[in-house]
C-alpha cells in the first residue's frame, strides 16, 4: 500500500473481546504503533500512527463469546517490503492456540471430565443403585481432579494467548474467568456436601457444573441457548455413564446394565445432534482436525459399546477414558461451523 491506514480493523465471524492489548502493530524498526483497541461486537479496531516505510507486523489476540482463545498475526507493507524484528510472529499455529496452549487446554478438559465422572457419576450410582458401600475416596478423588483442572485451564488460556499481566487480567475478567470461578465454587461446594448422608445435594451440584460446562463449550450457530443445554446434557450423560462404570467395578450391581443403557442412549443421541450442528458437510469429517478427532471419538465409543455386550467392564472403563481424551481434543479445536 502507498501509505499507512489511520486504523487497523479486524472483522471476526462472531462477537469477540480483546485479550490484553487485543491488537498490536509493530513498525519496521520494532516499535509498537497501535493505539487503544475498540471492540464492537465482531469488529476489533485500533488507531495506527507511524511515519516509517516498510513492512509492519500486526498481531491480535481475542476471546470468543464462548470463552475460547484465538490469536494470529500477518504482515503488510507500506511503500516497499523490509525486515521486521517481529516477523517470527507470523507463523502457522495449531487451531486457534499455540501447540503448548492446545495441549494444556486439552489436558485440563480431560482432567475435568474424569473428575466430573468420579465426583458425580459415582455419586449417581450410589443414589440410584442404593449402594451406600460405594467407595467415597473415588468421589473425593473426582472433586480433587475438578479443582486441579482449573489452574491447568488458566495456564492453557494464557499459553494460547500470551503470558503477560494485561492478558492475565483480561482473561480472568472475561467470561472464561467467571466460568472458571463458578466451576471452582461448584467443586468446593461438592466437597463440603460430601459430609451429608444423602447423595442428592451433590448430584444437584453436578447438574449445575454440567450447565456451566455447556456455557463454556463451542457455541452452535443459530441455537445459542438450546445448543448449550444440549452440550450440558451430553456432558452429564457421559459423565454419569463413566462414573457409573467406575462405581460398578468397586461395588457390582446387576441393575446397572439398564441404567447404563439409558445413559448410553442419551449420550449417543445428544452427540449425534452436536456433531451435525458443528460439522455441517460430511467431508469436514476427513478434511478438518475437528472432524478427524470426532471420527476417533466415534470409533472408540463404538468399541466401548461392543465391550459392553461382552460385559468386560474394566476394558469398557479404559475405553471411556479414551473417549474423554477425544472429547477434550474436540473441545480445544475450532469446529468447522
Amino acid at each position: 500500500m502507498a501509505e499507512l491506514p489511520p486504523a487497523a480493523e479486524l472483522v471476526f465471524t462472531e462477537p469477540v473481546s480483546p485479550a490484553g492489548a487485543g491488537i498490536k502493530v509493530f513498525s519496521p524498526s520494532g516499535h509498537q504503533v497501535a493505539g487503544p483497541v475498540t471492540s464492537r461486537g465482531a469488529v476489533l479496531s485500533a488507531p495506527i500512527s507511524s511515519a516509517e516505510i516498510g513492512t509492519f507486523v500486526l498481531s491480535w489476540q481475542v476471546l470468543a463469546a464462548d470463552t475460547h482463545p484465538s490469536r494470529g498475526a500477518f504482515r503488510f507493507s507500506v511503500g516497499h517490503p523490509s525486515a521486521n524484528p517481529y516477523s517470527s510472529l507470523v507463523a502457522g499455529e495449531f487451531g486457534t492456540a499455540t501447540p503448548l496452549g492446545f495441549v494444556l487446554q486439552a489436558l485440563s478438559r480431560w482432567v475435568h471430565f474424569v473428575g466430573f465422572a468420579l465426583a458425580f457419576g459415582v455419586t449417581g450410582y450410589r443414589a440410584l443403585m442404593r449402594r451406600q458401600a460405594v467407595s467415597r475416596p473415588l468421589v473425593r478423588a473426582g472433586v480433587i481432579l475438578l479443582i486441579a483442572a482449573e489452574p491447568l485451564a488458566l495456564l492453557g488460556q494464557l499459553a494460547s494467548l500470551s503470558f503477560d499481566g494485561d492478558t492475565a487480567i483480561a482473561v480472568l475478567a472475561s467470561g472464561f474467568g467467571r466460568l472458571l470461578a463458578l466451576r471452582l465454587a461448584g467443586a468446593l461446594l461438592a466437597w463440603a456436601l460430601l459430609a451429608l448422608e444423602s447423595p442428592w445435594p451433590v448430584l444437584g451440584v453436578g447438574a449445575a457444573v454440567a450447565l456451566i460446562d455447556g456455557a463454556g463449550a463451542h457455541a452452535i450457530p443459530g441455537l445459542p441457548d438450546a445448543g448449550q443445554l444440549l452440550i450440558a446434557v451430553h456432558v452429564a450423560a457421559i459423565g454419569l455413564w463413566v462414573g457409573g462404570v467406575a462405581a460398578y467395578l468397586a461395588a457390582p450391581d446387576k441393575r446397572f446394565g439398564r441404567y447404563a443403557a439409558i445413559l448410553l442412549g442419551v449420550a449417543v443421541a445428544s452427540g449425534i445432534l452436536l456433531a451435525l450442528a458443528h460439522i455441517g458437510a460430511l467431508n469436514a469429517l476427513m478434511t478438518t482436525a475437528y472432524g478427524q478427532a470426532l471420527m476417533v471419538k466415534i470409533v472408540v465409543i463404538g468399541a466401548a459399546v461392543a465391550v459392553v455386550v461382552l460385559r468386560r467392564r474394566r476394558i469398557e472403563f479404559g475405553l471411556l477414558l479414551a473417549v474423554f481424551a477425544a472429547a477434550a481434543v474436540l473441545a480445544a479445536l475450532p469446529p468447522p461451523r
